[in-house]
């Protein structure tokens, strides 16, 4: 099923899958842009999350217009993790956008993704990079570190423009890709929804099911502005909670991941020392940073895993917190 008069080389079908909550400041910035692609979305499907606001309003305007939006209504708040799943399970398309509700897309967005994954087979989640944009709709930059790419998310130098597979190995420890970044075949998209578990975010569990397949590949060209605003940091703890929150954050999301990973591949976890060394080091680093236990992060710094997951400036700064905070 695809577009009279597009220029897609296959019949692929393609869908949208919109998370939507109280969304009404940027929604309508958000669906001009999906609506605005060179190659145009079979479906756009979107699930409201009991919203409080206009954004059921919004979308229902919208649709008079453009019979490919389809708007599902949920009876009781399901949270996001499972807001994306039912929107991802609604979808009927052979490849998958995810797609947040404040974000702006570049126009080629979707013919770009498109025509790289149905050109390249072994593809079955693709993430692209991005530019920064503020609540205001300004774009801005950061400035690059040495050694990483994808505005510094990903700890990995990458060319522009350059097309590369990313392993489940590097996911063991971090999550680098958004969601709304990410395009997912089928295959990818079933799997998800086959083993779809809330201990992880979506897309962190999305990159570890198919990276794992050796099927995750990152290009490093943006075609999305990913908006910033105090919204993004509902749940995050303000003042002194704040800093201990980030202290803990990546031991407990390599915790949880490698959580994940025995959950669905127990026998690979059992065979794995590397998977069991590193749960047991966040599971220790949790332990030290709840205990304000300077010596045990002293001995810590000689695990290889305490280097995986946090830089030589993060590794002082625990030590700092530690003693000051």
């Amino acid at each position: 099923m695809a577009h009279q008069g597009s220029e897609r080389k296959e019949t692929a079908m393609i869908s949208v899958a919109m998370a939507v909550y109280n969304g009404e400041k940027y929604l309508e910035t958000q669906m001009d842009s999906i609506l605005q692609q060179t190659m145009p979305a079979d479906e756009i499907i979107i699930v409201d999350d009991c919203s409080t606001d206009e954004s059921v309003e919004i979308i229902q305007r919208y649709q008079k217009q453009h019979p490919q939006i389809k708007l599902f209504q949920n009876e009781g708040n399901l949270g996001y993790k499972r807001n994306f799943r039912k929107a991802v399970g609604l979808c009927q398309g052979s490849l998958v956008f995810l797609c947040d509700q404040d974000d702006l897309w570049l126009p080629d967005k979707i013919s770009v993704m498109a025509d790289l994954m149905e050109s390249n087979p072994d593809i079955h989640v693709l993430a692209s990079s991005f530019e920064f944009m503020n609540a205001n709709g300004e774009v801005y930059s950061v400035k690059p570190r040495k050694g990483m790419s994808n505005n510094n998310m990903y700890l990995r130098p990458v060319k522009k423009n350059d097309l590369v597979p990313v392993t489940f190995d590097e996911f063991c420890s971090h999550n680098y890709f958004q969601g709304c970044s990410m395009a997912l075949s089928k295959k990818a998209a079933n799997a998800y929804l086959t083993n779809w578990t809330d201990r992880i975010p979506h897309d962190w569990l999305i990159a570890l099911l198919t990276s794992h397949d050796n099927g995750f590949y990152f290009l490093n060209k943006p075609l999305f502005c990913y908006r910033t605003h105090s919204q993004n940091t509902i749940g995050i703890p303000k003042g002194k909670k704040a800093e201990e929150w980030v202290r803990l954050k990546f031991a407990e999301d390599m915790r949880d991941a490698m959580a994940t990973v025995r959950d669905i591949w127990p026998e690979e976890f059992e065979k794995s020392k590397v998977y069991q060394k590193r749960i047991l080091f966040a599971e220790a680093h949790i332990q030290a940073l709840h205990e304000r236990s300077f010596w045990d992060l002293i001995w810590q710094n000689m695990n290889p895993v305490y280097h995986e997951l946090k830089s030589g400036r993060a590794r002082l700064m625990d030590l700092f917190f530690v003693l000051f905070k």
